[in-house]
Formats: C-alpha cells, sequence, structure tokens
C-alpha cells in the first residue's frame, strides 16, 4: 500500500473545534512532500494532532502524486487537480488539490504540495454541493502559494482562505444537506433519439422499438457505485414543440441548477439541423442567464453502423461539430457519435458526461497509471457491473479508443463464461495480438463493489504480476469508489 499504517484508535476522537459545533470547515491543512516525506506546513486549528496533520499530508500526496507525477518534466502549470478523499479513522472527509510549488533543489525542479479542507464526514456533501466555488478559491490560494518563495507568506494565504471559507458557509442556508442532489437533463428535437439512448445504456433493448416519444418529462433515477452519497435523478425533457414552448416559459423549473446536459441531434435528420440548433443556441442562452455552466455532452445521434463510411453523413457530422463548437461560448462541451446499433457509442458518451460529476476523475486515472507501470501495462480501463467506464490510461489515443470499443464485449463474454461455468479463475485472457501482446478482463473486488478491469500488455507478462500489485490498486480505489459521486 502506498499509504502508511497508523495506529486507528489514536484518531477516534474528533480533531478540536475552536468554535460550535455548526462550524462546517473543521480543518485546513497545507502539505509539502519534503526531504522526510509529507508533512503538514500550516494546517489550522493550531490544536490538530500532530499524527492527524500527518496522516492527511501522507494520504494526500501519496494517493495524488504516486510514484512520480512531476519528474518527467519541468513544468508545473499543468500538474494539478482535485479530489475527494475520505479519513475515516478521524471521521472526516478532505477536498484535496495536488499542486507543485516551484524549487530549484527539489527532484523535477518543484515540490508537490496539496491543500486539503476537511469537514465532518456527515457533511462530506458540503464539499459536492459547493463544489463550484470551493475549487476556484483553493485554485486561487495555490496559485499564490506557486508564485511566492516566501514561506512566512504561507500563513497569510491559509488564514485569508479559512476566513473566505468561514464567510461562505455562514451565507449558507443549509451547508448540511444529507445527500448530493444531481440533475441531469436530456434535451433534443422529437425523435432525436433520447429515450432510446437511455433504453440502450440500460440494455433495455425491448423498450427501444416500443418507445413512444416523450410527453412532457420523464423522470427516472440513476444508480452508479454507491447510493449513500447522492441521489442522481434524470430529466428526459420531450422534444414536441408544445413541451419545448413550456420549458422555457418554466426554465427556472427545468434549466435551472443542472449539473449536466446531454443534448441530442439526429444527424439523420438534414431537414432540422437548423430546428435542433435552435433549440441549442436557446439552451445555451437561459443557462447564462441563470450563470451556469454545466458540462455538456452532444450526441450525434443515430450514426449507425452503415453510414460511418458515407460521405454525407460525414459532412453533416462536420458541420454540426463547428456550429456546435461556435454556439457553446464558454461551456465545456464534448461531441460524441452515437447509436443505439453500437451500444458501446452510447457506453463511452454516457461515462464521459457522469465522469464530469467525479471530483475524482483524475485520482481514478493517476491509480490506473501508476498500476500499469508496475506492471508494464500499456493500456487498462475500469468499469463497473453496468458497463460504466470509470476511468481509463493508455500510452496513445488509437489505444484507448480500441478499449472503450472493446470493453463492453469483453465484459459480456466474461458474463457468458461465467454462467455457464467455463471460468476457472477470475479472469479471461483473449488471443495474442500481432504475436507480441494480449488483452486481459479481470474482475476484482474493491470493498463491497465488483468492478473490471480490461488490460493491453506483452504476452509474455504474467498474470502473477497483475495479481501481486492488485491488493494495492483495491485499497486505493476503496478511497475513490466511496466518494465517487
Amino acid at each position: 500500500m502506498i499509504f502508511f499504517l497508523l495506529c486507528k484508535n489514536s484518531f477516534q476522537k474528533n480533531i478540536t473545534m475552536e468554535k460550535s459545533d455548526r462550524q462546517v470547515i473543521k480543518s485546513i491543512v497545507l502539505s509539502e512532500f519534503g526531504s522526510d516525506g509529507p508533512i503538514p506546513v500550516i494546517y489550522w486549528p493550531k490544536s490538530l494532532e500532530k499524527r492527524a496533520g500527518l496522516l492527511i499530508s501522507m494520504k494526500t500526496i501519496s494517493l495524488l502524486m504516486g510514484d512520480s507525477t512531476y519528474q518527467d518534466s519541468s513544468e508545473i502549470n499543468g500538474i494539478n487537480y482535485f479530489g475527494v478523499i475520505p479519513f475515516p479513522d478521524l471521521k472526516l472527509t478532505g477536498l484535496t488539490y495536488f499542486f507543485l510549488i516551484p524549487d530549484p533543489k527539489a527532484r523535477g525542479n518543484a515540490k508537490a504540495a496539496t491543500i486539503t479542507i476537511l469537514v465532518d464526514e456527515d457533511n462530506k456533501n458540503f464539499l459536492y454541493e459547493n463544489m463550484k466555488y470551493l475549487r476556484v478559491i483553493i485554485d486561487r490560494t495555490a496559485t499564490k502559494i506557486q508564485e511566492t518563495l516566501d514561506k512566512i507568506k504561507y500563513q497569510q494565504y491559509i488564514d485569508a482562505l479559512k476566513e473566505e471559507l468561514n464567510e461562505f458557509t455562514i451565507e449558507l442556508k443549509d451547508p448540511f444537506s444529507l445527500k448530493r442532489k444531481i440533475k441531469i437533463v436530456f434535451v433534443g428535437l422529437d425523435k432525436a433519439g433520447k429515450t432510446s439512448f437511455l433504453y440502450g445504456v440500460k440494455k433495455k433493448y425491448s423498450e427501444i422499438i416500443k418507445s413512444m416519444p416523450t410527453k412532457g418529462v420523464n423522470r427516472s433515477e440513476e444508480e452508479l457505485i454507491s447510493q449513500k452519497n447522492s441521489e442522481i435523478m434524470i430529466w428526459d425533457l420531450g422534444g414536441q414543440q408544445k413541451y419545448l414552448d413550456k420549458y422555457f416559459e418554466q426554465s427556472k423549473l427545468y434549466l435551472y441548477n443542472i449539473d449536466l446536459l446531454f443534448f441530442f441531434i439526429d444527424i439523420q435528420d438534414q431537414k432540422r439541423f437548423d430546428q435542433s440548433l435552435a433549440l441549442y443556441r436557446n439552451v445555451i442562452r437561459s443557462l447564462n442567464d441563470f450563470d451556469e455552466f454545466p458540462p455538456i455532452v452532444v450526441c450525434l445521434n443515430k450514426y449507425d453502423p452503415d453510414l460511418q463510411n458515407s460521405e454525407e453523413t460525414n459532412q453533416h457530422y462536420q458541420y454540426l461539430y463547428e456550429k456546435i463548437k461556435d454556439l457553446s461560448d464558454r461551456f465545456f462541451v464534448k461531441i460524441f457519435k452515437t447509436s443505439v446499433f453500437t451500444q458501446w457509442s452510447l457506453m463511452v458518451a454516457y461515462s464521459f458526461g457522469l465522469g464530469q460529476l467525479s471530483p475524482n476523475r483524475e485520482l481514478f486515472r493517476q491509480q490506473l497509471k501508476q498500476f500499469a507501470k508496475k506492471t508494464s501495462i500499456e493500456s487498462i480501463l475500469l468499469l463497473n457491473e453496468n458497463g460504466i467506464i470509470i476511468s481509463n490510461y493508455s500510452h496513445d489515443d488509437t489505444q484507448e479508443k480500441v478499449f472503450e470499443i472493446s470493453a463492453p464485449h469483453f465484459q459480456t463474454l466474461y458474463k457468458t463464461f461465467k454462467e455457464f461455468k467455463l471460468l476457472k479463475k477470475d479472469y479471461i485472457v483473449s488471443l495474442s495480438i500481432n504475436d507480441s501482446k494480449k488483452m486481459v478482463f479481470k474482475r476484482i473486488k474493491v470493498q463491497k463493489y465488483t468492478l473490471y478491469l480490461l488490460l493491453l500488455l506483452e504476452i509474455d507478462t504474467s498474470i502473477d504480476k497483475i495479481e501481486q500489485n492488485l491488493p494495492d490498486l483495491s485499497d486505493n480505489l476503496v478511497e475513490l469508489v466511496n466518494t465517487y459521486i
């Protein structure tokens, strides 16, 4: 394991609070990877136990840094990411920001550092609900630290962060909400394939055939890895004009407080491209009016297998791609080609969207990257029981794309072999690829969760090497799975 094991009993007592039990932020810790390893440099409250501070520093830097994060480059600006990390021994959960501090004496000319703000584990949804704001002010503090060589000012910056956080929490109406409420909205004209997309993701193929145009709004709940952290509601908005008019008339109900938006265009319906783009423009305008900027996944849908080599269809794709990018302004938008006849295309688009909701998406990728380096794996993909891609890591984009396409097929093959009792072990190995590589699909247990790994490795790499390193990976994934969304 990458974490040092500390005596659990010594942490059962909570950190001493300076004010009342209503104080949301319990602690703030600035940590550095120094010559003696991870240590807390600045921390609040001053009553924080030394061993508690050390645990926070070791866990955040070890989990985020791994074996080598910054040693391959002299750049510091591109290496920074957030994560929500539980500290069950302290009964706390922290939002951590990993960044680099310039230091010509350090390896790679930089020191790994983290800023962690901690709340009671029962109040961890405060971190999720207010993620946008918290990320901005923590990033601002980290930038100030990066830009100064005067360590005396570190204390000033952390004190200022504490005051800003306290002022923010005082203004909140209900900082102690029990569950993170997530709203995912599906928008598009009628017959664009929104409902069929959802049925395809759930593998309810018989429902696709029977599906009728959505009248009004269909609401459904999404279940991912764990339900205890959040309540995810999907709003499938009917695309007929009378319903679209209603959505904009009552935009505070339908288009307000959106965490993730899926927008659908039927790529085969050229006559309604302009109408679809007008709808997209209106949605963007409404979100701008609300000063909300959720990630947007655009599905150019019905891009069926028999059309993939069609010059006309590809021209339509290019036209829509450029128009959407022009209209998207300040929004983060990802565009996918999707079809219910290629289930992997649905899973890739859907998984990407859900991944944007997780503050730990970079942490998952770092863990897979570290595991790949230890085991000489070229590509690795992690997915859950329902085929949702949680994270992946690959040496190049082509391999990553191939893995996204292959994962659902391997999962189906694995479950089929398992059903007919043809598996003696919890993995299957493909035939050799180019006589030099093989693919391995393996089931793993991460605490109470069943997950799957798809691996690409040299043909002579032993499965035993994978097995030897899996316990560490599983232990580290526990910390992330429990705070996935």
